[in-house]
């Protein structure tokens, strides 16, 4: 199947469509993320991101649908509530890009969305709305740290998922200096750019470092490939799977890594892989060889529980630098 920027927008819209012939209450339906860009697809794989906007209280946050192997609907479900104070959207670095492109709406009723989306345009790309949309991604990352400063008080998994929370905050509040928010398959394929942009290109190789991916081998990587999937596979048919991780959503992810590995980005591989893996054994933590196996792969990485204390003083540094750089840009235009 040729996937095309259009035919994706006419599967959204037959989706819609589907919805609306039966009794509903939605208000309005929008398209996010990749979809709305030049290159949706990585791997020959992609997701259509929908926003649904209802006037009750939607029974679930968010769904995934099977469209085909290689595409799925990632459907986020929103009370019309959470457009009350719709200016405030702009300093959403995820929705705020989509809610200025025009091309996102699929259904709108009485114009609604084309009224919140006029007040999300107004002085979107204004420095004081940049930043405001970067400030808080390193303000968590900050609050993340002083969790974790004393990393004896931490589980090795609850710990690293906070080191590794904190880690891409603050990278991706430099990136959305220079557009929308990083998403997990692009991280450390866009970041490069977005940091030479900010004019911090060594910022990648501090990501690199801190994770210990820059000591990873291309090769390791493609080994790691498989036990990867098992365990993305593996916490899919649990009860307890984060919709991220559905059955629906495993070529996405598989695809895409293949694609990277094979073009040589096994950095960015790992990445996607690591974040993914973690949900994974967030689900599988009761089952000893999922448990051994990520154990075993945090410490190829550096991450036994005695660096945990060097680990927290370099985030610590990195974070410093992901706030000066912010400091930069609001001296920088008069902040």
């Amino acid at each position: 199947m040729r996937i095309t920027p259009e035919l994706l927008r006419k599967l959204a819209l037959e989706h819609v469509n589907k919805r609306l012939n039966q009794p509903n209450d939605i208000v309005a339906v929008y398209l996010t993320g990749s979809v709305l860009g030049e290159e949706p697809l990585l791997g020959g794989t992609t997701d259509i991101d929908l926003v649904i906007v209802h006037k009750e209280d939607p029974p679930i946050e968010r769904e995934i649908v099977r469209v085909s192997y290689e595409i799925s609907l990632d459907i986020v479900h929103h009370h019309q509530s959470y457009y009350s104070f719709h200016r405030r959207l702009r300093l959403n670095p995820w929705l705020g890009y989509a809610l200025c492109n025009h091309d996102s709406i699929l259904y709108d009723t009485d114009h609604w969305l084309e009224f919140i989306q006029a007040g999300v345009y107004a002085q979107f790309q204004r420095p004081e709305n940049i930043y405001g949309r970067a400030l808080p991604l390193v303000e968590k990352a900050r609050s993340i740290w002083f969790e974790i400063e004393s990393p004896q008080e931490h589980e090795p998994l609850s710990w690293f998922d906070a080191f590794f929370k904190a880690v891409g905050l603050a990278a991706n509040a430099v990136a959305v200096l220079n557009g929308p928010a990083l998403p997990t398959r692009r991280f450390l394929l866009e970041l490069p750019a977005r940091t030479e942009s900010a004019g911090k290109p060594g910022l990648f190789d501090a990501v690199l470092g801190l994770m210990g991916i820059n000591q990873i081998t291309a090769e390791r990587c493609a080994e790691w490939r498989q036990t990867w999937e098992e365990a993305i596979t593996a916490a899919s048919k649990q009860p307890t799977c984060p919709p991220n991780l559905l059955s629906a959503r495993k070529s996405y992810f598989t695809m895409s890594c293949d694609a990277m590995l094979e073009s040589g980005n096994h950095q960015a591989a790992s990445w996607m892989m690591l974040e993914t893996w973690l949900q994974a054994v967030e689900v599988l933590w009761q089952k000893p060889i999922q448990r051994e196996t990520w154990l075993s792969l945090l410490n190829e990485l550096g991450f036994e529980p005695q660096t945990y204390e060097a680990h927290t003083a370099a985030l610590d540094a990195f974070l410093d630098i992901s706030e000066q750089i912010l400091d930069e840009y609001k001296s920088n235009f008069g902040l």
